[in-house]
């Protein structure tokens, strides 16, 4: 597990006082309690955290942690006709069940197919993915709260 990384990486972002934070990553497990609370402290510490969704749509209920956490933003990806990408995830939140009413998410949506990017080997490649479109609204929220 690479929980440990991580609990390193949102320490230091909670020491340091950063603002935002943005997580390219994703996965179903939701009983990881180390890496939720410490999510959630950074949320407590006035830390944006936006992460992407996933990318296991186009079906409901295919949300990924930690973006489908109310305290994270969770980011989707559109295409370029600003329709939402077939592998986008997307659906109700479980955090609130069974006495709440769960949040429909994506939060927020950016592109995130074929995205023009970076080659290792030099030159660009096309990208897709939520984890393409997060760092876009990751940005956005830094040059807002700049």
């Amino acid at each position: 597990s690479f929980t440990s990384w991580f609990l390193d990486a949102f320490n230091y972002a909670i020491q340091t006082r950063m603002t935002i934070l943005n997580l390219s990553i994703g996965g179903p497990d939701y009983h990881d309690h180390p890496f939720l609370d410490k999510v959630w402290e950074m949320s407590a510490n006035n830390i944006i955290v936006v992460s992407a969704i996933g990318n296991d749509g186009p079906l409901w209920g295919t949300l990924n942690n930690p973006a489908d956490n109310a305290d994270v933003i969770g980011v989707g990806g559109i295409d370029y006709a600003g329709k939402m990408a077939s592998f986008s995830s997307r659906g109700m939140t479980t955090w609130e069940f069974p006495s709440g009413y769960g949040r429909v998410k994506p939060d927020i949506v950016a592109y995130g197919k074929d995205v023009p990017g970076a080659s290792i080997q030099g030159g660009c490649r096309s990208l897709s993915g939520t984890s393409v479109a997060s760092p876009v609204v990751a940005g956005a929220g830094g040059l807002l709260a700049s």
